[in-house]
């Protein structure tokens, strides 16, 4: 009996260790590279400079809102590596790249801090409706940089948004996840 629980054990471990080695957590102390875009080369035909994928991964249970003093470890800004394709002759996409996933962690903070001030009244249909109003305002935010940046193409613009999105971060850094200490000292996780 041991050693089919011993197998189950090897083979969970080495399936986490692959999913997260699929994808990278946010960062203030790494930005993406071009070697981290691992995901298949798109139709030639379609033009393609870049294919990207992010996303925020919530574990928003009521047990871990409940015994959670902070919030800020349950919602993860992520970039998913297999997913991922860059044209790396085009210094501009790694730019654009790297400021859209700066742009999901000023979303990833703004949805901590809002589900942290919203925490006692916290159930499944709160914490989802919270959830979909912050990804609909960041829906709006992303469409603004992008049109007003030329999806990074155009450097004013670009430099606009990346110190709006710099200013951003750091009046939400208490709902830093992997920032270091919040106001009282204590970890922010």
């Amino acid at each position: 009996m041991k050693q089919p629980i011993l197998i189950l054990t090897l083979l969970t471990v080495l399936f986490n260790r692959t999913v997260a080695q699929d994808k990278l957590e946010w960062s203030e102390s790494r930005k993406l590279t071009v070697n981290d875009f691992k995901g298949p080369a798109p139709d030639p035909a379609k033009k393609q400079s870049l294919i990207v994928n992010f996303g925020l991964e919530t574990n928003l249970s009521e047990a871990e809102i409940r015994s959670s003093k902070s919030l800020n470890h349950l919602v993860t800004n992520v970039f998913s590596v297999s997913d991922s394709w860059i044209d790396w002759t085009d210094k501009s996409r790694l730019l654009y790249a790297n400021t859209l996933f700066d742009l999901g962690e000023w979303r990833a903070r703004e949805l901590r801090k809002r589900l942290q001030e919203n925490r006692k009244s916290l159930v499944p249909v709160e914490h989802g409706k919270i959830v979909e109003a912050v990804n609909r305002e960041f829906l709006k935010i992303q469409q603004d940089y992008n049109s007003e940046s030329d999806s990074g193409n155009n450097p004013i613009g670009q430099l606009k948004w990346e110190t709006r999105i710099h200013e951003s971060l750091q009046a939400l850094a208490d709902y830093c996840k992997r920032c270091g200490a919040g106001k009282d000292g204590e970890p922010r996780e």
